[in-house]
């Protein structure tokens, strides 16, 4: 696999980053005010819940390097080859079970919204808009 940073520059590649930080932080806000929202009886009120992290940030970048090249191999958990394509299928797939389970020590929505990101720049990309 080819680095982003190699390909379209290190400012390009600060951008992805920024964009996937604030895509996810937004995606957790959102995510957090509708179970702030849905919840009247319960101890912890969810949108009091505290978020720190670069993860919507470096899965927007995982992902647009997975979107660009499908096709390579990349290891899962260091040891087994999979396609980058299927990879990222799993690495959302777990995200949304994430967010469906309640998971509260792993943002999925935060990755979602990185992978929103992701998906918007390679959108922009194949349209030829760099």
């Amino acid at each position: 696999m080819l680095s982003i940073g190699r390909i379209f520059g290190p400012e390009y590649l600060l951008r992805l980053y920024l964009a996937g930080a604030i895509g996810g932080s937004v995606f957790y806000l959102v995510h957090h005010a509708f179970l702030a929202k849905g919840q009247a009886t319960r101890m912890m009120d969810p949108s009091r819940t505290p978020g720190l992290g670069a993860s919507g940030a470096v899965n927007a970048i995982m992902l647009l390097d997975m979107f660009l090249n499908p096709k390579a191999t990349l290891y899962f958990d260091f040891i087994i080859p999979v396609p980058a394509m299927l990879l990222g299928i799993f690495l959302i797939g777990k995200d949304i079970l994430r967010i469906i389970e309640g998971n509260s020590h792993i943002s999925g929505s935060a990755h979602l919204g990185g992978a929103a990101v992701a998906a918007i720049a390679w959108a922009r990309l194949r349209r030829g808009r760099f």
